[in-house]
């Protein structure tokens, strides 16, 4: 027993390991671009002469015999090696031509090894040409039974072809598959100029080429692992849409990932669709067959089929990123190379496999050469030879005898030259037993004339073979010739396009920049309506309908902005959710729309008070929130840029109270607030300091008990102020009227309300020229100009806005914007109250 210390032993034992497994089993060698096993399994079927056109043999035969003889580890693991050689959706150019069940992208495994046959495939005969003349070496295998090629004389780049994939210790090998014709070109221009550069090499290979197709986005990835040997490519599938008919499309799905599993994919788009996480597809199909694959994703009425297509790449593997690392075996370490590196590997490889073939081939034409001229020798002394073969008792002694003539006339001009061979032109021993198995037949003239012809021809091949062996350009030259055999035999067209990375399609890249109607009904629900939907009608007009009429249907809010700008919505309790416009549905007129719930995280009897929609959020801007109760804050927009999904803190509430709008200002503005009862107040802006989002705020106006405020306005100097009643009525009034006071005063008469006229609801600062949009508690919607609304001072009734039916009431107004950008400001929702 030997005492040793079991941390230096781990250390050695663990490397020892490590380095098996890399060099003797995960990784490919640069040159062949094959494991250990695959490069064995390739070898004995090989042997076995299961070649191209030859029958197939049971897999388990091939398994037992490569198990048996050089591979001493599990069938299952010979088996898979195997398979995935065989499986076109795996390699690019499989080398195994299987029959049977081989599995599927769906991920069904293959059938047991006894049933399945397999024989190579017509490519894997370029990876093991020549492997019988000497051109690579050969080791013993694990009894030292049998022998075993320490690589495969490839004639075929397969490292990059087919590309490998393996884990080490320590490491990792992925190396993608690439276009045959795109490598065998780009080896070609290596060797007839090994001073390219990976410029012009990038030119002749575009990039990975994968066995199912796809779509590479972008080439930064390429360009990085071309030239550093790692990289990132992202790989996404193919699909395209298709009509249904009556405002339904589908997307269909044609070429998957490589890698990516089918059947896989399909369960989880489908578990996605059930979670709502995935939404507008309402089925899917597989209705892939033998002339292809096509997966169908029905999509629901007016879904846009650009932006579903790309949840479907964000959200399932119909996108994946393919991690480059282009490792493999060289010279017995690995090493990590770039795409020009491996290129160069792999022509030393062709090279030196070129030049070990031609001096075998030369070896075995000087032999025949030999013989050949010794049957020549013969020839011209027929009569002679024969009587010597005729003299001798046995074959020794004519093999003896024929070794020792020589001819008067040969032996005299050998005595001529200097430093000549003692034995002169006498048969050698291989030549004298060759003219003793001469056969009779081979005397005739005939026969004669071809011993001569083959002799001037295996002459002509060993000046061609010196000519390679002493020409380093000719030989590259023999090199490039048959590569392009290979080219000519092999090559194809790609299968993976490359396209620039545009980014992902978002619905806004689809959605038109236009202004939209944007309501909230009193049951919750959202929805947005192109503004040129609804008629331009004169004042007193009965309008159209907007909503459905039930008492949940009712119109509680209504804004006007682009389709484009961010909207803020604000709730009863103070809180703001942030949300693109173009993400509320477009309902139409008679449309539900979707409850805010399933836009926004509410809370339990938590309903929307107030929207405000912004283009950009800058700094210097500020947004005014006001209470039912008179409350009034201000805060920097900025603090509102980044709303999380269960929305933010807007502002601190008082028992009991409620928020009631919010508006956006410049920061030295005039607020205007306006009563139930039908007070107004207007103070400078600056009377209220800007807060945090927590505070409470500061008392805006003084209000009488039972009173409330309806509406708050940012307003200028000069302008007009439009206060509308609850039963259609409305008037238009010089701001100079109201006198300008601090804030958290009591104000002064805006607009006399009587049961006629009814209680305020609403006030918006117009314009003479501006636009104005009302809607009714049951839906009906007017549009008319305010300079058809009469101005009248501050304590009149108005005039008749809206013919409001008997049970109806005012519900909303807002401006309708001038322009797309600069209306949508929103600065007038009318709430109801």
């Amino acid at each position: 027993m030997i005492p040793i210390n079991i941390e230096d032993e781990m250390k050695r034992s663990y490397l020892d390991y490590a380095m098996s497994v890399i060099v003797g089993r995960a990784l490919p060698d640069v040159r062949d671009g094959l494991k250990p096993v695959h490069r064995r399994i390739l070898y004995m079927m090989h042997e076995m002469g299961l070649h191209f056109n030859r029958p197939t043999k049971k897999s388990a035969r091939v398994v037992g015999d490569v198990m048996g003889k050089l591979h001493p580890h599990g069938d299952s693991a010979i088996y898979d090696a195997l398979v995935r050689m065989a499986q076109p959706f795996s390699m690019r150019y499989p080398l195994i031509d299987g029959q049977g069940n081989y599995g599927s992208v769906d991920g069904d495994p293959p059938a047991a090894m006894r049933y399945t046959e397999a024989r190579l495939a017509r490519i894997a005969a370029e990876l093991l040409e020549d492997i019988d003349k000497e051109t690579v070496d050969f080791k013993p295998n694990y009894d030292e039974q049998e022998i075993e090629p320490e690589v495969l004389p490839t004639r075929v780049p397969n490292l990059l072809i087919n590309g490998s994939e393996g884990i080490a210790v320590g490491m990792a090998s992925k190396i993608p598959p690439h276009n045959i014709t795109e490598i065998v070109n780009a080896c070609i221009a290596l060797v007839q100029n090994p001073g390219i550069g990976l410029p012009k090499i990038a030119e002749l290979v575009t990039g990975p080429d994968f066995p199912t197709g796809g779509i590479i986005l972008g080439r930064q990835g390429i360009h990085d692992y071309f030239a550093n040997g790692r990289g990132t490519i992202k790989l996404r599938a193919l699909a395209k849409t298709e009509d249904m008919g009556k405002d339904r499309q589908a997307i269909i799905v044609q070429e998957l990932p490589y890698q990516v599993n089918k059947a896989r994919l399909i369960e989880n788009a489908a578990a996605l669709v059930n979670e709502k996480r995935l939404e507008g597809i309402s089925e899917i199909r597989d209705e892939s067959d033998r002339d292809g694959m096509r997966i169908v994703f029905e999509l629901k009425r007016g879904e846009q089929a650009e932006v579903i297509l790309n949840n479907l790449y964000k959200l399932t593997q119909m996108q994946i990123t393919f991690g480059v690392i282009l490792l493999a075996i060289v010279n017995g370490q690995p090493r990590e190379m770039g795409l020009l590196d491996a290129l160069k590997r792999f022509i030393d490889h062709r090279l030196d496999v070129v030049r070990r073939r031609t001096d075998y081939l030369m070896r075995k034409a000087r032999e025949r050469e030999h013989i050949l001229l010794g049957f020549q020798r013969a020839l011209n002394n027929l009569d002679q030879v024969i009587a010597l073969i005729r003299a001798a008792k046995n074959p020794k002694d004519a093999r003896e005898a024929l070794m020792a003539f020589i001819t008067p006339a040969e032996a005299k001009e050998y005595a001529k030259l200097v430093d000549a061979d003692p034995r002169g032109p006498r048969f050698s021993e291989r030549q004298a037993q060759a003219i003793i198995e001469l056969q009779l037949q081979r005397l005739t003239g005939m026969e004669q004339q071809k011993i001569l012809d083959e002799l001037a021809d295996i002459q002509k091949r060993i000046a061609e073979y010196m000519d390679i062996l002493g020409s380093e350009k000719v030989l590259r030259g023999v090199v490039v010739s048959e590569l392009k055999e290979v080219l000519k035999e092999y090559g194809d067209e790609r299968k993976t396009q490359i396209v620039e990375d545009t980014g992902e399609i978002t619905l806004e890249d689809l959605v038109q920049v236009e202004d939209v109607a944007v309501t909230v009904s009193r049951g919750g629900y959202l929805k947005r309506t192109a503004v040129d939907t609804y008629r331009r009608q004169t004042r007193g007009g009965k309008g159209r309908i907007g909503m459905g009429t039930r008492a949940e249907d009712v119109v509680e809010h209504l804004i006007i902005a682009s389709t484009h700008a961010y909207l803020l919505i604000f709730t009863n309790k103070g809180r703001v959710f942030w949300l693109k416009i173009y993400n509320i549905p477009d309902a139409g007129t008679t449309g539900k729309g979707k409850h805010a719930s399933g836009l926004m995280n509410l809370q339990p009897e938590e309903v929307v008070t107030a929207f405000l929609p912004v283009k950009e959020f800058v700094a210097g801007k500020f947004i005014v929130m006001v209470t039912k109760h008179g409350v009034i804050k201000k805060c920097e927009l900025t603090e509102f840029d980044n709303p999380m999904a269960r929305g933010i803190i807007a502002l601190g509430l008082d028992e009991g109270d409620e928020l009631l709008a919010a508006r956006l200002t410049s920061g030295s503005d005039y607020i205007f607030l306006g009563s139930h009862e039908g007070m107004a107040c207007r103070f400078n802006e600056e009377d209220v300091r800007p807060m945090g989002r927590p505070a409470r705020g500061v008392r805006g106006m003084d209000l009488e008990e039972g009173d409330y405020l309806v509406g708050a306005e940012v307003v200028a100097k000069e302008g007009l102020i439009l206060s509308i009643s609850e039963n259609g009525y409305g008037k238009r009034t010089p701001l100079v009227d109201y006198r300008l006071t601090a804030r958290g005063r009591k104000g002064v008469i805006n607009m006399k309300t009587t049961p006629r006229i009814g209680k305020v609801v609403g006030i918006l600062s117009v314009k003479e020229d501006s636009e104005l949009m009302i809607i009714t508690k049951q839906g009906q919607i007017i549009r008319i100009d305010s300079k058809e609304i009469r101005q009248a001072g501050r304590s009149t009734q108005g005039v008749r806005l809206v013919n409001v039916e008997e049970g109806d009431q005012v519900a909303a107004a807002s401006l309708i914007p001038d322009a797309p950008e600069g209306g949508a400001s929103g600065q007038g929702d009318l709430p109801l109250q």
